[in-house]
């Protein structure tokens, strides 16, 4: 009951605005402007920056009591205007805001001005002044105090003779804040994410790699430039300076913990000077703003398994942070991927298809051989089992499955046409007429169409033969000439037909 009697006290006296609270330093001070004095300096130094406040001022020092109202900066950019970085007025519109910084982003990209060093500062500039412009509560605190001077380099002054110091701390990476922004191929035109650029102050959590169908399916090691958060190399995380130590935070004697007495009331909480670490840094370090950490370019290698789909994310821990892999897989021209399995097609030849053999396809991770059986008919699928790809999640491969095409010829010689013919004479059951071809009344088909002399050679052929299987002692279809005689010479009148008997 007393700590909420307390809680409406202070709120009721906030609310009749008899106490006021000074940000980041949560120093309460009432309306009279008692202020206290540092306890850094103990008002003995004018130029002290620290803005912590204690005790009652002595009469006649002013130096050493004041008060700060401050946002953490990784780095001063007093002297930067984000509207002249913009190049747009003071009362420009979202609209027009975000369309210059698209031009000026464009036109300082790291990735587009690999020559020039001062791009990537440019680009760094136009980044934070987009991403404080933009956004409505940053940019009022920015009117408000950022320009209350005449040349951005000095604090202004704001109510009640108070210095108000506008800072600002960037938390998303330039790179970051262009690709969500625009999108992911609205400029990049096939450059990776933002993590691969060298510019950029926050940490990378995702990253798209690219791969080929070859490298998914059978694994790589996948080299990368990533922008991590590690430990501070200078303080090696220790937040201060180099030969110096952290002291004891005087605000909280150490203890980590503060008291605030309103009236009877006594409230304690974490110390809001030290956060709590009970320590006061008096050099903090300079290359990682006390922080200690900072953000580092490391090379990493990334061991892809095999048979990794598309849009499939692997986890893997760079110094503090844990980095988000996103696998982008380019589609294949030969295969077809369903999962685990591959889809392929095969040609094969008319003959192939109707007296059988073999061929030798392209697989996954090796050479097939296929048999193919007699009488194989078009689109017939044909399954290589355990010849897929190797599953990411579980043992064993997919299946290999080869959709057979037979191939039908369209130019033919005369005699591969006579033979044709031939056969369509022969071929029973035929679906409707045969172009070239006629049928007789009692039931036999006869080819009419060119080479019509060959066809019929092949069809008188083919009746010699069937003879001979019925009477062995029938003569062959051409007597060899006696010993004693010498073979007769050919004349040119013998013509086409001595030649495709031949031949045949």
């Amino acid at each position: 009951s007393l700590v909420m009697a307390a809680s409406r006290a202070i709120s009721r006296a906030i609310n009749a605005n008899f106490v006021r609270f000074v940000p980041l330093r949560g120093i309460f001070t009432s309306q009279k402007r008692e202020i206290s004095v540092c306890i850094v300096c103990h008002g003995r130094n004018g130029g002290c920056s620290e803005g912590v406040l204690v005790g009652k001022p002595q009469k006649g020092s002013p130096s050493g009591v004041h008060s700060s109202r401050g946002f953490h900066t990784s780095h001063q950019l007093l002297r930067l205007n984000y509207y002249e970085v913009l190049g747009v007025a003071k009362g420009a519109t979202n609209k027009d805001i975000k369309k210059a910084y698209y031009d000026l982003a464009k036109k300082y990209h790291p990735d587009t001005n690999k020559d020039d060093p001062n791009a990537s500062k440019k680009f760094q500039e136009v980044s934070e002044a987009y991403e404080v412009l933009s956004d409505d509560t940053k940019r009022r605190e920015y009117d408000t105090f950022g320009q209350t001077s005449e040349q951005m380099g000095r604090a202004g002054h704001g109510p009640q003779g108070f210095n108000q110091h506008w800072q600002f701390r960037s938390t998303i990476d330039p790179e970051e804040l262009f690709r969500k922004i625009f999108g992911e191929g609205a400029f990049r035109q096939g450059h990776d994410d933002f993590s691969e650029s060298q510019f950029g102050f926050g940490a990378a959590q995702e990253i798209i790699v690219k791969l080929t169908f070859a490298q998914a399916a059978r694994g790589v090691n996948k080299d990368l430039d990533v922008n991590v958060v590690d430990t501070c190399p200078k303080c090696r995380g220790s937040r201060c300076e180099p030969g110096t130590k952290p002291g004891r935070c005087q605000y909280c004697n150490g203890t980590g913990m503060e008291t605030i007495s309103t009236g009877p009331f006594v409230m304690r909480s974490t110390c809001r000077y030290c956060q709590g670490t009970r320590q006061y840094i008096k050099f903090p370090c300079t290359e990682c703003d006390a922080k200690g950490q900072t953000v580092q370019r490391r090379r990493i290698s990334v061991p892809v398994p095999a048979g990794v789909e598309d849009g499939q994310t692997v986890r893997i821990n760079v110094g503090n942070k844990e980095l988000f892999i996103t696998f982008r897989v380019e589609k294949s021209t030969y295969f077809r991927r369903d999962g685990a399995d591959v889809h392929t097609d095969a040609t094969i030849s008319l003959s192939q298809a109707i007296l059988g053999g073999t061929i030798r396809i392209q697989g996954v991770y090796e050479d097939q051989v296929i048999q193919i059986m007699p009488g194989t008919s078009s689109h017939t699928r044909i399954c290589l089992s355990n010849k897929g790809l190797k599953r990411v999640n579980s043992y064993g491969q997919g299946h290999h499955y080869v959709n057979m095409k037979i191939l039908v010829p369209t130019k033919l010689t005369s005699e591969q046409k006579a033979l044709v013919q031939a056969y369509a004479e022969l071929e029973e059951d035929t679906p409707g007429q045969i172009l070239g071809v006629s049928s007789r009344k009692d039931g036999t088909k006869e080819a009419y169409a060119e080479p019509q002399n060959l066809t019929k050679i092949v069809r008188e052929v083919l009746e010699k033969a069937k003879g001979g299987e019925d009477d062995s002692s029938k003569e062959p279809f051409r007597e060899k000439p006696p010993e004693d005689e010498p073979p007769k010479k050919e004349t040119e009148s013998s013509g086409d037909d001595d030649i495709a008997k031949r031949r045949i």
